[in-house]
């Protein structure tokens, strides 16, 4: 299983109202549930990502084929146009540690960290990856899977971690900035990436 991603860049009160509207449409034109995420922190204001759990390129456009003649589903995205800061980007990722289950419930957050590995060094940096997501997890017991993403800059890895509330992202915080063994993994990964390409944001399911 694939994790399907499309960010969109927003702009508007309604924006939000809008992409409800598209989410749901999308779900139900689709038959899969597609989960709306708002970022709070670590990324552009205004920023809103669709998710949706896939089975590889062949089933997602096999999913995605009816939209293509549905003609309410075109005048809810003609009818988003103005409110788009610029054209919306996807992303396919390929998990290679912990697994993605069912979409988490509305209310949600997850924090999502990438980083590109450094040239030849892709399998200690998978390895490295793998081994600070599970001493997140058994730290704070907020899953977090490692996956890899399979278009764009080649070599990102994402580290998704997800808690049920903003409660627990507080303490998922608090543990680890006061675990010296978390510390020491983050001072070991050295030259396994590129310089000044690490990321994180928060984001939120609001539908």
């Amino acid at each position: 299983m694939q994790l399907f991603t499309r960010q969109l860049m927003t702009v508007g009160t309604s924006a939000v109202d809008w992409a409800t509207n598209i989410r749901a449409a999308a779900s139900s034109g689709m038959g899969t549930e597609i989960a709306l995420w708002a970022v709070g922190f670590g990324a552009p204001i205004g920023t809103l990502a669709f998710t949706a759990r896939v089975d590889g390129i062949a089933d997602l456009a096999a999913k995605a084929a009816p939209l293509a003649d549905d003609a309410a589903y075109a005048d809810l995205l003609a009818a988003g146009a103005d409110l788009m800061a610029g054209p919306p980007i996807d992303s396919l990722a390929t998990p290679v540690h912990g697994e993605l289950g069912d979409p988490p419930p509305v209310g949600s957050y997850a924090s999502v960290t990438n980083a590109t590995i450094a040239n030849g060094k892709y399998a200690e940096a998978i390895g490295w990856g793998i081994d600070v997501a599970q001493h997140v997890t058994s730290l704070t017991d907020m899953p977090v899977g490692l996956l890899t993403q399979d278009f764009g800059p080649f070599g990102v890895l994402t580290w998704i971690g997800v808690s049920a509330d903003a409660a627990g992202i507080d303490r998922s915080a608090r543990a680890t900035n006061g675990d010296a063994e978390y510390i020491s993994k983050l001072s070991a990964a050295g030259d396994l990436f590129v310089p000044g390409s690490g990321t994180r944001a928060l984001v939120t399911r609001i539908a």
